[in-house]
């Protein structure tokens, strides 16, 4: 009680300080509390919206059982078949068992039943890349399918497709639908520093394109032995491709070829109307094509040069008629020019030899051969494989030994260019027509920078 009695005493006295500071500072006071109702408007301004606030719905909470049968569901995620994509190349030793097994196919039934398919026997003839599977966990084929040979004609390049799908009734149906490959144009830039094959690699072009220009380009480039480091070729070509595959390789379309010696240009020309006329042509509209090819061998290395020197078989000088090729036994060895047989047999030093005679005065030797592909009398064209090398007769190795004559007269045969005259030029009714064509082909040779490579589809 005491407690209570003090506690009320102060608050009393506390009220009747306060009450004499009001009396004595008024306005002081009246300013204070201004402020204090000033700000807490503020406050309230910024958190209460303007107007009477509506009054919001009851709350209801709705309540839906929902029952989940997860046993069930996974009882049937179980026993459906789960489906694995395969795929394999066709091997060489396959049997039609073998392929599918590697593609995981191993219900009996359906090996005995595919066994018997005629299509997957042309499968294994003729699969073109990989065969692709969809086969399911128990090792049923649920789908297979494989590209076939490309086959050439005349709208371009159309390839086939085989399709085995399994059917609802468990039999299985195969199909074949053909299909036509896209024409596109590749062009390829590159520089040579050690040999053309290193140089077309680096860029991407195909083997089949270094033949084919070291063929177009026989009669003016020794491409073994003329190519120094820092030559150039740009080529664009033709290729077929199917489901971003190349099924076939075509043809240059155009080519340039740059050495210390100068630039040699060709682009192809498709005369349609007047086949005789298509070929590969300068693009002024010369002829590339010349008489005589430079060598007879697809590659080689010279190992003794005409003229004299010492004879590797008696020791002693002699004037050495030909060149001698370092080639191994067994390589094809080709007719320079168009002509006629007119001897094929063994002679003193020579071995088995093979000569032709060509229009104009003109003759070849080639000689140490190890079969004969022509006989006497036999018509052969320019690049036909007349025989095969070897190392008979008076030789210390494999090579070829090869002679050029003129009206009888054995000349060098790193001459032959002299004396090798082009071919026809385009037609005069076609020269429009002819330089149309070969200023794209041209274009195409502009389009890249050195050691470099595009594609772009062929309308």
């Amino acid at each position: 009680m005491t407690w209570i009695t003090s506690e009320a005493a102060r608050l009393a006295q506390r009220g009747r300080a306060l009450r004499e500071a009001v009396e004595r500072h008024p306005g002081r006071v009246a300013g204070a509390v201004g402020s204090i109702l000033l700000f807490t408007s503020v406050t309230a301004f910024g958190l209460a919206e303007y107007g009477p606030q509506p009054k919001l719905p009851p709350v209801t909470l709705l309540q839906q059982p929902l029952q989940l049968d997860l046993g069930a569901q996974l009882q049937q995620l179980d026993t459906q078949a789960q489906i694995a994509y395969t795929s394999t190349e066709v091997r060489r030793d396959d049997s039609i068992d073998s392929l599918l097994r590697r593609l995981q196919v191993t219900d009996p039934a359906q090996l005995r039943a595919l066994a018997a398919d005629a299509s997957l026997r042309k499968v294994l003839r003729e699969a073109q890349g990989p065969v692709s599977a969809e086969v399911d966990s128990v090792g049923r084929l649920h789908r297979l399918q494989a590209q076939l040979s490309p086959v050439d004609h005349s709208g371009g390049v159309s390839w086939t497709q085989l399709d085995v799908v399994a059917q609802g009734d468990g039999t299985l149906r195969s199909s074949l639908h053909v299909m036509q490959a896209q024409a596109q144009t590749r062009i390829v830039s590159g520089v040579v520093h050690s040999s053309l094959y290193a140089a077309a690699d680096a860029v991407g072009m195909p083997e089949q394109m270094v033949a084919q220009l070291s063929n177009l380009f026989a009669g003016e480039v020794d491409f073994r032995r003329d190519l120094h480091p820092g030559d150039q070729f740009r080529v664009a070509y033709r290729v077929y491709v199917a489901q971003g595959r190349v099924l076939r390789i075509g043809r240059i379309l155009a080519a340039r070829v740059s050495t210390h010696d100068g630039t040699h240009e060709a682009v192809w020309f498709d005369a349609a109307q007047h086949p005789g006329a298509s070929g590969y042509y300068t693009p002024s509209g010369g002829s590339v094509a010349r008489a005589f090819l430079l060598s007879p061998l697809p590659y080689d290395r010279m190992t003794s040069g005409y003229g004299w020197r010492i004879s590797p078989i008696f020791h002693k000088p002699e004037f050495h008629k030909g060149i001698d090729l370092a080639i191994p036994i067994g390589t094809p060895v080709r007719t320079i020019a168009d002509g006629r047989v007119v001897y094929v047999g063994p002679g003193t030093g020579y071995g088995k030899y093979v000569k032709i005679d060509h229009p104009g005065g003109f003759a070849t030797i080639y000689s140490h051969l190890s079969k004969y592909e022509v006989h006497v009398g036999e018509q052969v064209k320019q690049g036909e494989v007349i025989a095969l090398s070897g190392n008979t007769g008076w030789s210390t190795g494999p090579h070829l030994y090869f002679q050029f004559f003129v009206h009888g007269r054995p000349v060098n045969p790193k001459l032959i260019a002299h004396y090798s005259p082009r071919g026809r030029a385009v037609p005069a009714a076609l020269k429009p027509q002819f330089l149309a064509d070969a200023r794209i082909g041209t274009q195409w040779l502009d389009l890249l920078p050195r050691t470099a490579v595009a594609s772009a589809a062929r309308d």
